[in-house]
């Protein structure tokens, strides 16, 4: 056999395989778009069932555009406004709105993109969020004086409109507040480790796959974000909770909100003689330890009770804000006040109603 006939058949042969490959992956491309297609038709109708189950249609108001649920209940003066911390829906007042209707009127309601509100695409500030809620109060037919109530970077929120909005707000709840600066206090040893980038990294790594996994219906067919809502919630409460976590926006609206809080810095302004309750956490330097210490293995227990004091000195900040501000540390409860001790915030915003009812 001549060498033009071997060297002609290596070539055929490589075409061939060349061939084969191609037809292989564009089988394959083909089968992930319908894999995809099937997860997004499957996600779609999932939510619409989920929407169809849980979304109260009654309680949406129209804010420029925006249908922003608000749910309010009871009656009274002043109204008691819940403001949820960030990533988090109105839900998280299910233990405590009710009883806080048996005395007065009360209104909890979804930020943009969380909950049953519709999503908007860009970054939601303080500012704007006070000022959806202001139009969300105004359009759905509520009056001041308000009793603000707010749980973390709620707490941020309801500070925000209240210097936006001083004439209206009467008294305050902070319920395991965030600081405005708390973010800057941060330990270098903490701040500027290698292993707090590795967690960066980590988490924008499995937030982007989230935000692919999300709208082909992943996340709800792995069942991929239940471990946190079942740690919170009761078997009878995760139902609704769930409904809203697998919404094809939420992951997205997650991530822009803590990108947000994690750049977020001011002061917090003064509240003159607004009656003013500040509930926090027992938090010492085990407890930092119990947070921070499977992750960032290498910080020392000096840095742990640093990361404590910081925490506590922000508190009792928060609590000077006014002239008759206190602070109340509620002993074995975790970030969520409102959920681990209910009764404690109740009893926090009947304190300060009774300052202030008319």
């Amino acid at each position: 056999m001549s060498k033009e006939n071997i060297t002609g058949g290596k070539k055929s042969r490589g075409a061939g395989c060349l061939r084969w490959l191609g037809r292989a992956a564009l089988w394959g491309v083909i089968l992930l778009l319908g894999l995809a297609a099937i997860g997004a038709i499957y996600q779609a109708v999932a939510s619409a069932s989920d929407a169809k189950l849980y979304k109260p249609m009654d309680q949406m108001v129209d804010v420029n555009g925006v249908q922003m649920r608000l749910d309010c209940k009871g009656s009274g003066s002043p109204t008691v406004v819940l403001e949820a911390g960030a990533q988090s829906s109105s839900r998280y007042w299910m233990r405590v709105q009710d009883q806080v209707a048996e005395f007065t009127r009360v209104c909890s309601y979804d930020r943009a993109g969380y909950g049953w509100s519709d999503t908007v695409p860009e970054t939601l500030y303080p500012e704007q969020v006070a000022e959806m809620l202001h139009a969300l109060l105004e359009k759905g037919g509520e009056r001041p004086p308000y009793l603000m109530v707010g749980h973390s970077f709620g707490g941020v929120y309801v500070r925000v409109y209240t210097a936006k909005y001083p004439d209206e707000v009467v008294g305050m709840v902070l319920v395991d507040s965030s600081h405005e600066n708390q973010v800057q206090q941060t330990p270098p040893e903490l701040a500027g480790s290698p292993q707090s980038k590795q967690v960066e990294d980590a988490q924008a790594l499995f937030v982007g796959m989230y935000k692919i996994a999300a709208p082909i219906g992943l996340l709800r067919t792995f069942k991929l974000l239940d471990a946190g809502v079942n740690a919170m919630f009761t078997e009878g409460e995760r139902g609704p909770v769930l409904a809203e976590t697998y919404r094809t926006g939420f992951i997205s609206v997650w991530e822009r909100e803590t990108n947000m809080t994690a750049a977020y810095s001011g002061q917090p302004g003064k509240l003159g003689e607004m009656p003013l309750v500040v509930l926090s956490q027992k938090v010492d330097a085990q407890t930092m330890d119990e947070m921070y210490g499977p992750i960032y293995q290498d910080l020392s227990m000096e840095t742990m009770q640093q990361l404590a004091d910081i925490y506590n000195g922000d508190q009792d900040e928060l609590a000077a804000l006014s002239t008759r501000g206190k602070r109340i540390v509620v002993e074995e409860v975790g970030h969520f006040i409102q959920l681990d001790a209910p009764e404690v915030v109740i009893a926090a915003i009947r304190e300060v109603f009774e300052q202030v009812a008319r």
